[in-house]
């Protein structure tokens, strides 16, 4: 029974230390793949980031709120002011060929027209 044990523990060891190594260049990896971006990708990136550490959402997540809940096609997304809070406004094209306009509170999310 202590063979059958010791042969347990060397095939549990085999088998961990791939993952052991993969675990440990992991982040090497992740950031070889950011160096070997544009620089201007590199700086979506971080804006990005520094927004969603912030709490806000997205010019993709507003574009996808609104398509959710009017249809169609989204035409243009700009940020600006409205009533003194941050939103991005969002020209769409409805699936009744009607242009509408939209306003997305980057903090919340919460959509006025």
């Amino acid at each position: 029974m202590d063979i059958h044990r010791s042969h347990t523990v060397k095939l549990s060891r085999a088998l961990i230390r791939p993952f052991l190594l993969v675990f440990a260049l992991l982040p090497g990896l992740c950031a070889a793949s950011l160096h070997g971006l544009p620089s201007y990708e590199k700086e979506a990136f971080r804006y990005e980031y520094r927004r969603a550490q912030a709490g806000e959402i997205s010019r993709k997540q507003a574009a996808s709120i609104v398509k959710q809940r009017y249809g169609g096609k989204i035409l243009s997304i700009s940020e600006t002011r409205r009533q003194g809070q941050a939103v991005y406004r969002v020209k769409g094209l409805s699936d009744k060929s009607q242009v509408y306009v939209v306003y997305v509170d980057k903090k919340s999310g919460r959509i006025s027209r």
